[in-house]
């Protein structure tokens, strides 16, 4: 019997190199966003807040974040299965907390491991899904 499984989880190096790109891509796009970045543990582990972005954004990229980590997907997706679930079962999905629905958030994958997630909140959905894609892409995902 196999008692244990591998788990990863981000570098500082990966952190950051999310967080430069992400705040690149927000400048370049000249929005005001929080950037929030997850560990495998669904932990924070990197944030940048943008001057004049939303206030209330704060809290939407953090659970945006939380959500791409916990769940290995992109916050989209998430909500299509949400939309895709009977009235009865989205009562149970309803009572957990911090959970969010709505584009801008994708989990960071590699081997199969989730490592985290990052979550982007303050612009319009295309647009924080666009600088979350910026991010990966600066790891090499």
């Amino acid at each position: 019997m196999q008692i244990s499984a591998p788990r990863a989880t981000l570098t500082v190096d990966a952190i950051q190199a999310m967080l430069n790109a992400a705040i690149a891509r927000t400048k370049e796009l000249k929005v005001h966003v929080h950037i929030s970045i997850y560990d495998a543990s669904a932990e924070l582990v990197g944030f940048i807040s943008f001057e004049g972005a939303p206030r209330i954004a704060v809290t939407t990229a953090n659970r945006k974040a939380f959500t791409a980590a916990r769940m290995g997907m992109k916050t989209e997706q998430w909500e299509a299965f949400v939309n895709s679930i009977p009235a009865s079962e989205l009562k149970i999905i309803d009572t957990m907390q911090d959970y969010i629905a709505a584009k801008g958030a994708y989990p960071v994958i590699q081997n199969g491991l989730v490592l985290g997630g990052i979550g982007i909140s303050g612009a319009n959905q295309e647009i924080d899904a666009d600088i979350a894609e910026a991010a990966l892409k600066a790891i090499g995902l």
